[in-house]
């Protein structure tokens, strides 16, 4: 099962981020996890896939490009947790924004919370 990360905050809907989720989700091999914003509305609504190697952000992304993005054949940004304005910070209180789903307890948890 692959682990797809949609944000749900305003900037990301007001620019499709529900049609995508909805796109992802349509998928039986696909979950859908519902984050915050990691913060660079400019890529919104930036859809993240799980990989072994981290997760792979996709850029302003629609619903027409979810077959592309499933495969890996759409446009990225690489891993975002390397993607030069995300790595040179050092988040305290935003650890989590856009890393787990803000109402997943267990996750929370797993993620030293």
């Amino acid at each position: 099962m692959t682990r797809v990360f949609v944000p749900v905050d305003s900037a990301a809907v007001s620019v499709g981020a529900e049609g995508v989720a909805q796109a992802l989700a349509a998928n039986d091999d696909v979950t859908v996890v519902r984050t915050g914003s990691r913060g660079m509305l400019w890529l919104e609504p930036l859809v993240e896939v799980e990989t072994p190697e981290g997760r792979v952000g996709y850029p302003r992304a629609t619903a027409a490009a979810v077959p592309r993005i499933l495969s890996g054949e759409a446009e990225s940004i690489g891993i975002v947790d390397e993607f030069p304005w995300l790595a040179r910070q050092h988040r305290v209180s935003f650890a989590r924004v856009g890393v787990i789903a803000p109402t997943d307890l267990a996750a929370y948890e797993t993620e030293g919370g």
